[in-house]
């Protein structure tokens, strides 16, 4: 059986791109769409220090190629607030990722979620770069 994360969790949802941030440090809903993918990847707070959640951003953009910009930093509960599901999805490299789950089919479907995600996300930038 699965985890259950806890409503209060924060889950860190990194940003690659200057667009999917917004001059004022709020969050674009781009930036939680999981197009093309079924399910968004996010990092869960839990377990890990502050410098250890930014080694795994920097960890993800360098296997995406990507510089990392800052994440977006959302609650279990908004999550689910939004009608989605933070699933515990473990990876070599980083046992505290995770998946929000349940999106409908399609970016123009999903775009309601990811405004709901937007509003209660709390930017972070990274303090390197």
């Amino acid at each position: 059986m699965q985890e259950r994360i806890d409503d209060a969790e924060r889950l860190a949802r990194f940003v690659f791109r200057r667009d999917h941030v917004r001059a004022d440090s709020t969050v674009k809903p781009d930036a939680f769409i999981p197009h093309p993918h079924a399910d968004c990847s996010v990092t869960r707070h839990t377990g890990i220090s502050e410098l250890g959640l930014w080694d795994r951003g920097e960890a993800v953009g360098a296997m995406r190629n990507l510089p990392l910009r800052g994440r977006a930093d959302v609650t279990a509960l908004a999550v689910r607030g939004a009608g989605l599901e933070p699933e515990t999805a473990p990876r070599e490299g980083n046992p505290q990722h995770a998946n929000i789950v349940g999106w409908p089919a399609g970016k123009p479907n999903q775009k309601h979620q990811a405004q709901l995600l937007a509003k209660a996300a709390r930017y972070a930038a990274w303090p390197v770069g």
